[in-house]
């Protein structure tokens, strides 16, 4: 099975190629607001680098959200003006699952945060057995309610929540990669797989929500 896999909902820009489980290449960089100059750049280099032919690709994999409304939005585009071309179908990825996979394997209760602004970011319960299961639906949450949380936690991973966690030792910080988006598209494409993909939106979870989210 061959995969292209794409990774936006960050700063972070990435492209990665999987077959058959193995990656094979990657071109990823830390570049804030310049994904969609970028992402076509990457690909490019990616395919020269590996003589990757677009039509025998078996999908294409998308970090879908929640994070960067523009980076989703940029991601999701250029993924379907890729697949749309060869009748591939797209392999949306939850952003935060594969968040949570990059902090290792863990026991007990484990808990995923994406910054998202001020004092809002996205946060997701997770178990692990093989791999991270998620145990409820990813939403927005105040920092001030979420550190509570930590405190109760076995094993926290983050990303970009730098500025909150001075005081806290039971947290560390996660890895947004086309790397982890590749290899969970891999192992779950029977599952995610859209064979028509044309209606598929990034999982935005407006952080207007999070008044009413109880806690």
């Amino acid at each position: 099975m061959k995969i292209l896999a794409i990774e936006t909902a960050t700063e972070i820009c990435g492209v990665s190629y999987i077959e058959d489980g193995n990656v094979i290449a990657t071109v990823e960089e830390s570049i804030p607001r310049q994904h969609a100059k970028s992402l076509p750049l990457f690909y490019e280099k990616l395919v020269a680098n590996t003589g990757l032919i677009l039509s025998d690709l078996d999908g294409i994999a998308i970090s879908i959200g929640p994070g960067s409304f523009t980076g989703l939005r940029i991601g999701l585009s250029y993924s379907k003006g890729l697949a749309f071309g060869q009748g591939l179908p797209l392999i949306p990825v939850p952003t935060l699952t594969a968040l949570m996979d990059s902090g290792g394997e863990y026991s007990g209760a484990g808990l995923v945060l994406l910054y998202s602004h001020r004092d809002i970011v996205y946060a997701q319960d997770f178990t692990w057995d093989n791999a991270s299961i998620p145990q409820n639906d990813p939403g927005p949450y105040q920092w001030d309610d979420i550190k509570r949380k930590i405190k109760k936690m076995d094993h926290v991973v983050h990303w970009g929540c730098d500025q909150f966690i001075n005081d806290l030792n039971n947290i560390q910080q996660g890895n947004p990669s086309a790397v982890i988006i590749s290899i969970l598209a891999h192992q779950h494409f029977d599952e995610w797989v859209i064979n028509k993909p044309y209606d598929l939106v990034p999982n935005y979870i407006s952080p207007f929500e999070v008044g009413e989210r109880k806690h």
